[in-house]
């Protein structure tokens, strides 16, 4: 698809889940045929990633009861549940109320998992748990939050306001993340100006954000509620999140003064004239796979879930180039900036296509309906635990594909070693 042939689909298809699955499937078919440059695909072993999946499926949820993906189970640590422990001293007077708090802690919580210090990981003292990797940064946040770090007002500490984010201290950070002050200095520097810029976003969206005199993530949902007829739709939830994030990636695709978030040009087209800009919206589908749950909480369901795509993450990679089903055939070490980019986009746009793929497989398997077994219950179940158990098993292949997925250390991008 050359440049002007994308134009004339409309910038805003960029921001579509729609659109990040059309494109991964159309990657998935070009490296079927053999016609990419970086990454190679064998079908045939999929079923290689069909068993890990539904073995960690049975071990986590004996009786497929499972709930929808998330950052939910990383606050659950350790066999605690964290969230009910908070909800239970806060004592919400209202549904609106749990909502917006659940929300604002899941929106953080995902805007956090960021780049993190080699080798670092976090204790949670009060239950007597060390995590690493997304876990820690889970628990460290909701720690952080129920301490009020989060929140302008000392008589409603748990909550996520735009002032606090704005204010927030590297001192502050250090302290609840447990990084090193001095040594960690360039990362927390990063990060505060991350949540900066996130505050900021929020202040500069009242009409999403705002409710009376408070501008917090969490009142967006709030918002969506109240518009429905006891549901809100995913595709909703999704648009009203990348019209407030996008503006904040950096390193990504743009054209002119319009960035497209979690979005990258890709070069590679054999010839085609222009490059194209390939999206994922990896941290906003996180989000609202995240915001699945505490709209159940308040009494809604969410609609076109099933619209979002598989997260186009470490875990899943590994879970397919452990399998066999994915090969990188270049080294990153020979590669110019521009084609370490085009191995970056082919490896994560396959990934895409082949958890969808994985699920039809998984569901076939079990003889169900996607009604019975959507995709944020495979996720769960699932194909993000394989890949997890993957990386910590394998920490050469998880310094590999950190440095394939996020070639130019764009910080909001989970894929530090």
């Amino acid at each position: 698809m050359t440049t002007e042939a994308q134009n004339d689909n409309g910038l805003l298809e960029i921001f579509k889940a729609e659109y990040v699955r059309k494109l991964s499937k159309e990657f998935l078919s070009r490296a079927t045929c053999g016609d990419l440059q970086y990454v190679t695909v064998d079908s045939s072993k999929l079923g290689q990633a069909l068993i890990k999946t539904l073995e960690i499926t049975k071990q986590t949820y004996p009786d497929f009861q499972i709930p929808p993906y998330g950052v939910w189970r990383l606050f659950e640590a350790g066999g605690v549940d964290r969230w009910s422990a908070l909800a239970s001293a806060r004592e919400f007077q209202t549904a609106d109320d749990l909502l917006a708090a659940a929300a604002d802690l899941a929106i953080l919580a995902v805007y956090m998992d960021v780049s993190t210090p080699p080798g670092w990981s976090y204790e949670d003292t009060m239950a007597g748990t060390v995590a690493t990797g997304r876990q820690a940064t889970a628990l460290a946040t909701i720690n952080m939050f129920a301490a009020g770090s989060f929140s302008s007002d000392p008589v409603d500490p748990f909550r996520v306001d735009a002032d606090a984010l704005i204010r927030l201290e590297t001192a502050e950070l250090a302290s609840g993340l447990q990084w090193n002050a001095e040594g960690d200095a360039a990362l927390l520097q990063n990060l505060q100006r991350h949540l900066k810029r996130f505050g900021e976003a929020l202040a500069l969206r009242a009409d999403l954000f705002g409710e009376g005199e408070t501008t917090r993530p969490g009142n967006l949902l709030v918002k969506l509620g109240s518009e429905g007829w006891g549901s809100v739709d995913a595709t909703a939830i999704l648009d009203r999140l990348l019209q407030s994030l996008a503006p904040l990636w950096e390193g990504g695709a743009a054209k002119g003064d319009v960035s497209f978030g979690d979005s990258f040009d890709y070069c590679a087209n054999n010839g085609a004239d222009g490059s194209q800009t390939v999206p994922f919206h990896l941290t906003a589908q996180v989000m609202v796979y995240s915001l699945v749950e505490p709209l159940a909480w308040a009494g809604y369901e969410v609609d076109e879930l099933d619209t979002l795509t598989g997260p186009a993450d470490a875990e899943h990679a590994a879970l397919f180039v452990e399998a066999g089903v994915l090969r990188v055939t270049s080294d990153e070490t020979d590669l110019t900036s521009e084609q370490a980019n085009d191995q970056m986009i082919e490896l994560r746009a396959i990934t895409c296509a082949l958890i969808d793929q994985l699920a039809d497989m998984l569901r076939k398997e079990l003889e169900v309906e996607a009604e019975q077994l959507p995709l944020s219950c495979i996720l769960e179940g699932g194909t993000n635990r394989a890949g997890a158990e993957i990386l910590r098993e394998n920490g050469a292949l998880r310094e590999k594909l950190a440095k394939f997925l996020n070639p130019s250390t764009i910080f909001w991008l989970p894929f530090g070693a």
